[in-house]
């Protein structure tokens, strides 16, 4: 009997621990959380206009110029046995690490960039050795090296 009127004292401590806790901080609750029984959904639902209204130009602020149209370029490549290929070149500041393309089978490696219209001078590497693009025959030199062109209308 003794160990049965000592479970019986551990939990009604465990049942004390956990509600004295609760009904101490049960004021702060309510008063933290007060502001959910005064929400207005009207106040809270979005508005569904399907149609934005014009835009007024302020006078003292200078009109913006047009944003040029992006196009969507793709970079393919085809390599075998690369295990890595990236593209370096003055549209990501001749960052290689900025553009990685993808393996889409055993050797073709392809990228999508939205690029504004232009010409564009850009180097392929294939682990870590700078090449050619062999898929496009426009070249153009860029810092003493020889780098391929391309154009995007």
């Amino acid at each position: 009997m003794e160990r049965k009127a000592m479970l019986m004292l551990l939990a009604a401590a465990a049942l004390a621990l956990v509600s004295v806790p609760s009904v101490m901080f049960s004021s702060a609750f309510k008063k933290y959380f007060s502001f959910v029984g005064h929400w207005s959904v009207a106040s809270v639902k979005p508005s569904r206009t399907g149609i934005l209204p014009p835009l007024h130009q302020r006078a003292d602020r200078p009109s913006e110029p047009p944003q040029p149209e992006l196009r969507f370029v793709k970079f393919s490549v085809k390599i075998a046995g690369a295990k890595d290929v990236r593209i370096a070149g003055d549209f990501n500041k001749w960052n290689p690490d900025a553009l990685a393309l993808v393996k889409k089978d055993a050797k073709t490696w392809e990228a999508l960039l939205p690029l504004p219209p232009g010409r564009y001078k850009y180097i392929c590497r294939v682990d870590g050795q700078d090449v050619l693009d062999p898929l496009n025959p426009d070249t153009d030199v860029e810092a003493g090296r020889k780098v391929s062109v391309l154009t995007v209308k």
